[in-house]
């Protein structure tokens, strides 16, 4: 609570809403209306993809007239399905999307490529651990790379996750909602929205939530706090003034990672698993305890002014401030000798602070040059992230030992041996490393979209991006090591054909994404500079919006080119050239539907085919491990009758996953699997009651990356009861 009054020196960040309170399921579903531009548009609830569509372009564009691909999941598909968490949010939901990495803020793999959680609300919103969905009132996923609007610090060339978050509105609301189950799932949330006076120009609300669960395993859980307050102030028909706030305190224990070492001992010869189930783990056991935890709090200030300049112009100026802790004792296991022992692995952070600050403004403009339509934003934008971390580690590298190893084929007597006191006493014969680092980020943009009809219409915009990378800092010497400077241009192209005006469009677009490449020094003390990486997607495909809610979908086909990757010269494998490529390209469908009273319909499907075609000889021509499943596919119905009683039925399917793809060690994978999810919910005017039931199967199943997996939660009963008072 000390963070409160911090909140008001800062102007919350979102668009303009005029927002009903989005309430229980059998209330007749309000009508949201974002003012930007001076274009209104109304969305019922299978219209949040043009919500999230204005998001992607900064623009007032409708999902069927945006050239490039925008999944969405709305807030009422999140209350039926019951879900906690944003993990589940986003795996069950997004086509073509999975779980990657489990670190305490999670990696997802979109499009061939990895991706975290960074971006609220269209802007920058740097988090270390995965944050509370109190708040969330829909998520966005952004197809593709997207340099030209979002820069490269927080997204990646596979696309961008955005959460868009609930906004007040100008009548009053009082929601409670508890939920309770299986190993120690105990959730309170609260919703309280009001006008802070007669005449509705100043509105409040306030999200909070505390969550505790514990695990599956015999050791693990998460314990959080959560509070979002939010208030817009209209000082004028012209001026708006916007301000919000996310404070999450988190504690919790690390997921386990497990570090395979591979199915070939020797270049040929397969003697090892391939397979997490060949290994000798119990899936029931965490390898830790309760007491080995991490802490990750986050505090986020967000701010907007709106301004109309006139009928035409708008200006908005955004302006955003984070603050995110790591520390604490994280946890990895490493499995060697035969797949017979297991290395208990500890990197600890004592100080771990991450500092961002951006400035954005934009100026968007809806006009007619002579018949032709130009809806234009043009922006700058200041975007700055330091970083203080000390860290140490017992990690079996670099002459240090693990903090110890386990037999997996004995009884395990030290299993227990592990603990916090006995981590600080083995690393107090090690220093720690203390570092700071802290990179800025100046652009400029511009995007239009030209309706050369009212029916086609033509994007093109374009960024230029300054990095000034300070370096890291070796604290106890002062000196900095890595500082670099790179200019990099990203543009985007699109072309969207409407075949049936407001229902029916075909589009295609051209994207680009980039990463800033340090400079390498070579084994012979040259330094070489390197341009940044740059991603290039061709997609086409084809948009339907059918009545009001009888149909949403999308069917595209992408193709996405990476180059300037760096690797290891073929002719001297100790020096790095920038000559590296890998492509990934694939098909993607996304379909909601209320074919008839009571039924819904949501259904995904992704298909990846990616592949390194310039790089190491040990992985050329493989898929890279980082890439995801192949195949994965996403489905969910529900129908309620008459009454307020329904049932709602989910599953998803995910192919086998590499983790290890080289000739030197083999191929390890994890298995292709089928979760299955049911839920039971009653609803009625001012309450909401529901039980779910995740992985009815019981099945085991695993997710991973960067060459680790992690278990998938088992069978797991849900209640919750939501009132509105």
């Amino acid at each position: 609570m000390r963070y409160l009054p911090l909140i008001f020196l800062f102007l919350g960040t979102m668009p303009v809403w005029g927002q009903s309170a989005d309430t229980l399921k059998n209330v007749p579903s309000h009508r949201y209306t974002q003012q930007l531009s001076e274009v209104n548009i109304s969305t019922q609830l299978l219209r949040s993809k043009d919500r999230a569509s204005n998001y992607s372009a900064r623009l007032p564009l409708r999902y069927l007239e945006n050239p490039q691909v925008v999944a969405s999941i709305s807030g009422q598909l999140i209350r039926e399905q019951g879900l906690t968490d944003l993990n589940s949010i986003i795996t069950r939901n997004a086509p073509g999307v999975s779980k990657g990495w489990a670190a305490a803020a999670s990696y997802y793999t979109v499009r061939g490529f990895n991706t975290r959680n960074y971006i609220r609300n269209g802007v920058a919103a740097y988090v270390t651990g995965d944050i509370d969905i109190a708040n969330l009132e829909q998520l966005s996923v952004i197809k593709g790379p997207s340099g030209t609007l979002f820069g490269s610090s927080l997204v990646s060339f596979g696309g961008v996750l955005n959460r868009i978050t609930k906004k007040p509105f100008d009548s009053t609301l009082v929601e409670i909602g508890y939920q309770g189950g299986s190993y120690g799932l105990s959730r309170f949330t609260a919703d309280v929205n009001t006008p802070l006076n007669k005449d509705n120009t100043a509105l409040m609300r306030l999200n909070a939530s505390y969550h505790y669960e514990g695990s599956f395993q015999d050791a693990g859980f998460l314990r959080s706090t959560f509070i979002a307050p939010g208030f817009i102030y209209k000082a004028s028909n012209r001026l708006t003034f916007l301000l919000d706030a996310e404070i999450y305190l988190r504690e919790s224990t690390s997921m386990p990672q497990f570090i395979p070492t591979g199915p070939k001992q020797t270049g040929s010869t397969r003697t090892w698993a391939a397979t997490p189930g060949e290994l000798g783990l119990d899936y029931k056991k965490s390898y830790s305890n309760n007491s080995i935890t991490l802490k990750n709090p986050n505090t986020g200030f967000y701010g907007q002014i709106n301004y109309k300049i006139s009928d035409q112009w708008m200006s908005q100026t955004n302006l955003i401030s984070t603050r995110a802790g790591n520390t604490g004792n994280y946890l990895t296991f490493s499995v060697a000798k035969g797949d017979s022992l297991l290395a208990r692995n500890v990197t600890q952070y004592p100080t771990g602070t991450y500092v961002t600050n951006q400035v954005q403004q934009n100026f968007t403009g809806d006009f007619k040059i002579g018949m032709l339509r130009n809806r234009i934003v043009a922006g700058l934008e200041f975007y700055q992230q330091t970083a203080n971390v000390s860290s140490n580690a017992l990690n079996g590298r670099g002459g240090r030992a693990s903090f110890d190893t386990l037999n997996l084929n004995s009884a395990m007597p030290a299993y227990s041996a592990i603990s916090t006191s006995a981590i600080d006493t083995k690393l107090s014969k090690y220093s720690a490393a203390y570092t700071s680092s802290a990179n800025y980020t100046y652009a400029v943009y511009i995007s239009d979209v030209l309706d050369v009809t009212d029916r086609l219409n033509v994007m093109a915009s374009l960024r230029a991006d300054y990095f000034d990378n300070k370096g890291t800092t070796n604290t106890t010497t002062g000196i900095p090591t890595g500082n670099y400077r790179q200019t990099a241009f990203s543009p985007k192209f699109g072309l969207v054909y409407q075949l049936l005006k407001n229902r029916l469009s075909l589009f295609a677009n051209y994207t680009n994404g980039f990463q800033n490449v340090a400079p390498t020094t070579q084994p012979d003390g040259t330094i070489t500079t390197f341009k940044p990486q740059y991603a290039s997607q061709l997609e086409g495909g084809i948009k339907a919006e059918l009545a009001t809610d009888l149909l949403s979908a999308t069917i595209s086909y992408y193709n996405i080119s990476l180059k300037n990757t760096v690797r290891p010269d073929p002719a001297n494998p100790t020096y790095s050239i920038q000559e590296g490529m890998q492509y990934s390209n694939g098909v993607e469908a996304d379909l909601q539907s209320r074919p008839a009273k009571g039924l819904f319909l949501n259904a995904g499907f992704g298909y990846n085919n990616s592949k390194l075609t310039s790089a190491d000889s040990t992985v050329q021509g493989r898929r890279p491990v980082n890439s995801g499943p192949v195949t994965q596919l996403n489905g969910y119905v529900s129908y309620e009758v008459a009454g307020g009683l329904g049932i709602g039925v989910g599953a998803n399917y995910a192919a086998k996953n590499f983790i290890i793809n080289n000739t030197t060690n083999g191929q390890f994978y994890l298995d292709g699997y089928t979760l299955v999810n049911a839920s039971l919910f009653y609803s009625h005017a001012r309450y909401r009651f529901s039980i779910t039931a995740d992985n009815t199967g019981n099945t085991r199943y695993y997710t991973g990356g960067f060459g680790t997996f992690t278990p998938g939660a088992l069978r797991r009963f849900t209640g919750s009861l939501t009132v509105q008072l």
